[in-house]
């Protein structure tokens, strides 16, 4: 079966906390690619309630606990996320790096979550690393090598790679295809670099997709051109 990491941002739930319109989008379009035979593990960030370089203005809070600050986010949308997915009759299952309320996510171990995976169920990885000064791109390409992932898929809100900053310039050109040495080299910041890095040694390509465009995840699993393909 084809194992695929979905590397979700906070912001796919809303600006400012959880939107239930924009859940429960989310859930559908994962229920879709679940009930298609697919093993999916979603990796999802907390920038939507919680992210150190938001709240940096805060200066008696220390970096390090600003970040454990959005890993508690991040298990925070995986709840909820889990919730609508269960409403939908999907199987799914929360893992956390750091710690949270049994009712809510199980301690984070690669065989277990690997298990629950190989069973066809939707595995939700909550908490990065469960280390600061981390980002959850970089957590995401470490689950998806320890759960040997044949895909990264990364959802966005542009339509893929660009060798500028599309938001910024009207030029900005969209790569359909570039391996991990050139996506490094020219610091093409869709994901951190640092992932790019451990996705590379892995051999795991990335699919870099924009998520506000309905349906394109279903065709990206598939392995569809919808975007950018990192390799």
């Amino acid at each position: 079966m084809k194992k695929i990491l979905l590397k979700l941002s906070g912001e796919s739930f809303g600006k400012n906390g959880i939107d239930s319109k924009m859940l429960e989008r989310v859930a559908r379009e994962i229920a879709v690619v679940a009930k298609n035979e697919i093993a999916l593990a979603i990796v999802i960030g907390g920038g939507n309630i919680w992210r150190w370089r938001d709240n940096s203005h805060l200066a008696s809070l220390p970096r390090a606990e600003s970040d454990f600050l959005g890993m508690l986010a991040t298990v925070f949308n995986a709840a909820a996320l889990a919730a609508a997915l269960r409403k939908l009759k999907i199987n799914v299952k929360v893992f956390s790096a750091v710690a949270a309320p049994v009712e809510l996510a199980e301690k984070y171990s690669p065989t277990a979550a690997r298990k629950f995976l190989e069973k066809s169920g939707v595995i939700i990885l909550a908490g990065g690393t469960g280390k600061p000064f981390v980002t959850t791109d970089s957590g995401a390409a470490l689950r998806a090598a320890e759960l040997k992932c044949n895909l990264v898929v990364k959802a966005t809100n542009v339509d893929g790679v660009f060798d500028q900053d599309p938001r910024k310039s009207k030029t900005a050109k969209l790569l359909e295809e570039v391996d991990y040495k050139t996506a490094i080299r020219e610091k093409l910041g869709v994901m951190d670099l640092q992932a790019f890095r451990i996705l590379a040694k892995s051999g795991i390509p990335t699919c870099v997709f924009n998520f506000e465009k309905r349906g394109l995840l279903k065709k990206a699993v598939e392995g569809k051109n919808v975007g950018s393909l990192v390799k």
